[in-house]
């Protein structure tokens, strides 16, 4: 799993994922790097997973847990580019009707604007 966070555009951040969002100790790195981004002021995240082709319960569970301290935090967030795996898994646990899915940057990204 490789994490890679954006430098902030008109106040958005994207969180780029790649590799298989499973239990690893990088996606554990993922809750400090959200927190560390909110406490220098950024409101709005987008979590870009085009390229995870699968994701365990332990991955559902940090994406959760990361949306969780994003909202408590009164921050906008919303997913993009959900591979089929992962799109139906998450139909299947039910977090499609709780996250704001997107299939493109642009679209998470206007999406926002209007939630700050």
């Amino acid at each position: 799993m490789v994490i890679v966070v954006s430098e902030p555009r008109n106040g958005i951040v994207v969180i780029k994922f790649s590799g298989r969002l499973e239990f690893d100790p990088t996606l554990y790195t993922l809750r400090p790097k959200i927190r560390g981004l909110l406490e220098s002021g950024i409101r709005a995240i987008i979590f870009d997973l085009g390229e995870v082709p699968h994701a365990d319960s332990s991955g559902c569970g940090e994406m959760i847990g990361a949306y969780t301290t994003i909202r408590k935090a009164e921050a906008a967030v919303a997913f993009v580019s959900l591979t089929p795996k992962v799109r139906l898994l998450w139909e299947r646990i039910n977090v499609t009707r709780i996250f704001d899915i997107f299939d493109t940057v642009e679209e998470a990204e206007n999406f926002l604007k209007t939630r700050r």
